[in-house]
């Protein structure tokens, strides 16, 4: 069968609009009364209360105020004022408010053009400043360039989110060692690799699922196994995850295939 491509190896979290808070058993949420106006869907109070926390210096709150100037809630949506409060909040050291920026330098949003270099540069910098999803973008970023001192870069990102569990890290890691390991033609790396991404898998990680299913489909690393590989796309499907609809269709058209075609004489 046509080989199926392995599409979206990563997925990064979209940010959401209150970013939780570090902060000790002793020392009361400042966001707890923004937070409740907001699942109340009282944006405009919301919003309210939200601007005071940020007129003190608050980063956090800054960059919640961007994001809901930005979309329009509780306040006129106007981009150009979210990107300043955006700018104000990565300056004060927020991550998620930099990865925003990286983002909109990568697609070209929020008023501002596309600039490879900026993009990187505002990716490097939320990952400085502890954004997990930044990390692990900017670590692809460095596997991609395909030079031994960049990956040893990477890995450095990596090293804490894999410490901790954040499964973005450790499927990229696993796409990482699989490569490497094919490469290398090491078949223990390649078995390790795999390893990971099956955990993954079983806790329900889709770009782990995705990849599994692709192998299966596929053949080779793994055993090809069509019904499996089935079963994982349209799991995914029903999820709505990227390319597993397609993926789907083109597996059962090779089971459809395989069943119609003349059964092969038993080898002597």
């Amino acid at each position: 069968m046509k080989k199926l491509l392995i599409a979206n190896l990563i997925m990064v979290a979209s940010h959401s609009v209150f970013a939780a808070e570090n902060k000790t058993s002793a020392a009361p949420d400042v966001f707890a009364k923004a937070t409740q106006l907001y699942e109340a869907k009282n944006y405009h109070e919301a919003f309210q209360e939200m601007q005071r926390l940020a007129n003190t210096g608050n980063a956090q709150a800054i960059y919640n105020v961007g994001y809901m100037t930005q979309i329009g809630q509780g306040t006129v949506k106007d981009e150009k004022k979210a990107l300043q409060y955006y700018q104000d909040a990565s300056n004060k050291g927020f991550g998620k408010a930099s990865f925003i920026l990286a983002q909109a330098y990568h697609k070209g949003n929020l008023g501002l053009p596309k600039d490879a270099q900026k993009y990187k540069e505002y990716l490097d910098k939320a990952s400085v400043q502890g954004s997990e999803e930044a990390s692990v973008e900017f670590a692809d970023l460095l596997f991609k360039q395909g030079k031994p001192e960049y990956d040893q870069i990477a890995i450095q990102r990596l090293l804490p989110l894999l410490r901790k569990d954040y499964y973005p890290a450790q499927n990229l890691k696993a796409i990482y060692d699989l490569g490497i390991g094919v490469k290398n033609k090491n078949p223990i790396m390649q078995q390790q690799a795999v390893e990971s991404l099956k955990e993954l898998a079983k806790k329900g990680y889709a770009p782990s699922l995705m990849i599994l299913g692709n192998m299966l489909a596929n053949g080779g690393i793994l055993d090809q196994n069509l019904e499996e590989a089935r079963n994982i796309f349209a799991r995914l499907a029903q999820a709505n995850y990227p390319n597993a609809k397609e993926s789907l269709a083109q597996v059962e058209e090779a089971i459809a295939a395989k069943k119609a075609a003349p059964a092969q004489p038993p080898k002597k």
